[in-house]
């Protein structure tokens, strides 16, 4: 089975986050040297970018890997106990708060009891993707 490339979902605030901070931190240097401008407010727009655009999720033969700042998490599809759709705000690897929460059977997975919550554009053909490699996947 190949590598199934999954976008993040990115709702509106995110946009609406990446015009207004780096637009506002601009407005601010107007009156800095010129190297302020272009180190200091051009590193933060390029982080801003960085955030947004560097949250991804492939499916890779057994192995889900998710992108954050452009670093590979790799997580075994096999060790997922269930998937499920889910909406909210928490902070998580998601620019959208219409996301897929990740419960797995072993908790060293994570570190942490909490789920993974990401958001992918195509949310059915993430979790169809997920049940047919480890059909013991719970959809919830």
């Amino acid at each position: 089975m190949g590598k199934t490339v999954y976008r993040s979902k990115i709702d509106w605030w995110a946009w609406l986050c990446l015009l207004v901070v780096p637009v506002s931190m601009w407005f601010t240097a107007f009156d800095m040297p010129w190297w302020y401008a272009v180190f200091i407010c051009g590193g933060l727009t390029a982080l801003c970018l960085i955030g947004l655009f560097g949250c991804w999720y492939e499916i890779d033969g057994k192995s889900l890997v998710v992108y954050m700042f452009f670093r590979p998490t790799l997580l075994p599809v096999d060790k997922i106990k269930s998937v499920k759709k889910t909406t909210g705000i928490l902070s998580t690897a998601a620019m959208s708060t219409k996301r897929v929460s990740i419960s797995f059977t072993d908790r060293s997975v994570l570190k942490s009891f909490a789920p993974l919550e990401i958001s992918p554009k195509d949310r059915d053909g993430f979790m169809a993707q997920l049940k047919s490699i480890n059909p013991n996947i719970k959809i919830l």
